[in-house]
């Protein structure tokens, strides 16, 4: 009887290792499908602000377009933003997009993909920005959105930034195309 009622027990181990493997593949089998779907909405997500943009720098006949005017970050978050810029001009222009953060009565500028440090007030402070730098080319009414990654700087507070977009001539001079300002406020 001894043997009987220790293959049972066997038996039963077994049922129960494969019904947990079971249950377990199901688990993973759903999760892996809604991270999937949570990946989809993000990029339907940022085509539709990109659409947006566009359509805002069509109706308003702006040569700027940035959609937020205070973004609330933790310190040292990472946030996608977007730029829109058209070409309100009746000639192609060359233009190239540059970004700045208020420090004391100066605004230093970023270089892309470097961390800058600048000071708010007292306190020493550094944050970066990622974006194509280089020089766009844009043709007469033509409308194009740039993604841009902000990050938020490391020490809390309110931080004015300024978005610049100069025009460079055929003899390499840069004037002021547009301009924007916006906060970032970090807790």
């Amino acid at each position: 009887m001894n043997k009987k009622g220790s293959l049972n027990l066997s038996i039963e181990a077994i049922v129960i290792v494969v019904i947990a493997f079971t249950v377990l593949g199901l688990g993973l089998g759903f999760v892996k499908t809604q991270i999937g779907d949570i990946g989809k909405t993000s990029s339907a997500i940022q085509e539709q602000i990109s659409q947006q943009i566009l359509d805002d720098l069509r109706t308003g006949n702006k040569k700027l377009s940035f959609p937020a005017t205070n973004l609330k970050l933790a310190t040292n978050e990472e946030s996608v933003q977007a730029i829109g810029l058209k070409n309100t001009e009746d000639s192609p222009v060359d233009v190239i997009i540059g970004f700045q953060v208020k420090s004391g009565s100066t605004f230093p500028s970023f270089t892309s993909e470097q961390t800058l440090p600048f000071k708010n007030g007292a306190l020493d402070v550094k944050a970066k920005i990622s974006w194509d730098d280089s020089t766009q080319k844009l043709k007469p009414g033509e409308s194009r959105v740039f993604p841009v990654t902000i990050t938020a700087p490391d020490r809390t507070g309110n931080y004015l930034y300024k978005i610049i977009i100069k025009k460079v001539t055929a003899d390499g001079t840069e004037s002021e195309f547009d301009s924007r300002t916006f906060f970032i406020k970090t807790s």
